[in-house]
């Protein structure tokens, strides 16, 4: 899944998530979600999941203070202060903020710090500059898993791994225009560059053998300017996007013994260049249609040396994947439309798939791009101002799933697999203070052909669902509850569908707020009915063994906000 920040890619080339720590809550205006493989187009590889764009808030006026403290369960104590507004054609946002955490387990700390701004400077109504940039630290524990045989004999909170941690310090900078063309659309042009070192230290995991320090380091650049023309063809709407995305991803990975002694070295060089365009017409009063195509190009440098030099490699690929959007979108009502989509979309392996871990060290330069095909067909209906309903229909059909393969410790891929089922939600308002949220999605993850043949996808529940419900009272209180359900689903590696299944689990979160002219309070319990459960759970299918990561139990968190 692509993680955009105002059109900012979070991603990394390497396979770790987005840093969902580093996104500031408080200043967020809006979040666009595209679902499934529609966004490929636009934003390129990794999209396979979906596109998550989170617009932030723009400073206007005078200076607006906010200031935040948070306290909680496992020591958590977190402060942020940020600022606002604008002044003459400049707007501004600054922020800071510190993190800290004993974690819900030992050796599970957590502490940050960040500093992040953003400046917007209009030269004239038809033309703008701006300037992002932010600097982020954390220093956190590595507790591990627990096995069936640990959890019989320690408590959840226990590791084993008392010592392993890792650092992380990040920092980017992101510059860019608006030039509008009169009649003839708008220019956006981009310019960005990140810079990300980790530095991991894992001597207990390794139990003496192997490289257990490791200092990896990820300097990306990035070109992406675009063109949007949004005008009549005759006498119906039409927006038209062209673009360009151009990277340049370093990724170095060096690998010390206990004596930090270097025992090997790998450097990925990766130039991605892709094409895009795409167009939205209104066909007909009300009836919509949209169609994209891109062409991208991934071009990689692979350098691997160890320090007994009997292995080297110094190769490069360079694959190619096209992926298109097409769909029609019905309104029959202001609030209620009928659509229907098919996409393609493609994932090129991550510098750290590539690379090989035990017992054979190096990189695998036969893995193989990720596609998929996906078909979408639902409705959106909103009966009056206070109910809105959903519902949709999808499968999407994957060709070179990437995969971690336990029994050779590296990245393979499946043959091919298939996602489908379908999610529904509602949204009621009952009265002026209550308000009702729900959603549900029936999935079915199953391998086709190949040696696990309608087997069931490990870590795919069939069944996942919430329900939330928000109550105002006693004019300035609001009440938050809300409860989460995701069925069973086999452990990771169990491809075989041989061992017995992950539990399912259900929690509730609840949360009070007071709101009083500035100042907002608020009183959390998360985990209310305190169930003891693990999210991501994984197995060795040769032995049986199985391994959890346990999530936390009930704790209690408590925030105060001050505006001025």
């Amino acid at each position: 899944t692509v993680v955009l920040i105002d059109g900012r890619r979070v991603n990394e080339v390497d396979i770790s998530g987005a840093d969902w720590t580093q996104i500031p809550l408080n200043q967020v205006e809006k979040i666009e979600i595209l679902r499934g493989s529609a966004g490929a187009v636009l934003y390129g590889e990794n999209a396979s999941g979906g596109v998550i764009n989170i617009i932030t808030k723009k400073g206007s006026g005078k200076p607006n203070w906010n200031i935040e403290t948070q306290a909680g369960s496992y020591d958590l104590n977190k402060q942020m202060a940020s600022v606002n507004g604008s002044e003459s054609a400049l707007s501004y946002y600054l922020s800071t903020s510190r993190d800290s955490t004993h974690g819900y387990r030992e050796n599970s700390h957590y502490k940050a710090q960040d500093v992040a701004s953003r400046l917007t400077y209009e030269v004239c109504p038809e033309f703008t500059l701006r300037l992002d940039n932010g600097i982020h630290y954390s220093n956190y524990g590595l507790p591990g898993e627990l096995s069936d045989t640990d959890l019989a004999a320690m408590p959840r909170t226990a590791s084993k791994y008392g010592d392993d941690y890792a650092k992380d310090h990040d920092w980017y900078v992101n510059t860019g225009a608006t030039k509008i063309l009169a009649d003839w659309g708008k220019l956006d042009l981009d310019v960005s560059y990140r810079s990300r070192k980790v530095d991991s230290f894992w001597r207990v995991f390794y139990g003496g053998w192997g490289n257990p320090i490791r200092h990896d380091r990820i300097n990306t650049t990035g070109f992406t300017p675009k063109y949007i023309l949004d005008k009549k063809i005759a006498g119906r709407d039409n927006t038209f996007i062209a673009g360009v995305d151009i990277y340049r991803a370093d990724f170095s990975s060096d690998a010390y013994d206990y004596s930090d002694v270097g025992q090997e070295y790998t450097r990925i060089n990766k130039i991605s260049s892709g094409f895009y365009l795409q167009d939205e017409i209104e066909l007909l009063e009300k009836l919509y249609a949209s169609a994209g195509w891109r062409n991208e190009k991934a071009e990689y440098e692979f350098d691997y040396h160890n320090l007994a030099g009997s292995d080297i490699l110094d190769s490069d690929i360079s694959p190619t994947k096209k992926a298109f959007n097409t769909g029609l979108v019905w309104r029959y009502l202001e609030e209620a439309s009928l659509f229907g989509n098919i996409s393609r979309s493609f994932r090129f392996p991550a510098t750290d798939e590539y690379a090989l871990t035990w017992p054979s060290h190096g990189i695998d330069t036969t893995l193989k791009p990720q596609e998929a095909l996906d078909y979408e067909l639902g409705i959106k209906h909103s009966f009056n101002p206070r109910l809105k309903a959903d519902m949709t229909l999808f499968r999407m059909d994957i060709e070179n799933e990437l995969y971690y393969d336990y029994a050779s410790y590296s990245n393979k891929n499946y043959d091919k697999t298939r996602h489908e089922g379908v999610e529904a939600g509602f949204e009621a308002g009952i009265g002026k203070r209550l308000t009702l949220t729900g959603n549900y999605a029936y999935t079915r993850g199953l391998f086709r052909g190949g040696q696990y043949d309608k087997k069931t996808i490990p870590m795919v529940p069939r069944n996942k669902g919430s329900i939330g419900v928000k109550y105002s009272f006693a004019r300035a209180f609001t009440l938050n509850v809300t409860g989460i359900y995701a069925g069973e689903r086999f452990f990771i590696n169990d491809q075989a569908n041989a061992l017995s299944r992950l539990n399912g689990y259900f929690t509730a979160d609840m949360s009070v707020s007071y709101v009083y002219r500035d100042l907002t309070a608020t009183f959390g319990i998360n985990n209310i009915l305190n169930k003891e459960y693990s999210e991501y759970a994984t197995c060795n299918p040769t032995s049986g063994k199985k391994v959890y990561y346990p999530s936390p139990e009930r704790n209690f968190v408590i925030k105060l906000a001050c505006k001025f």
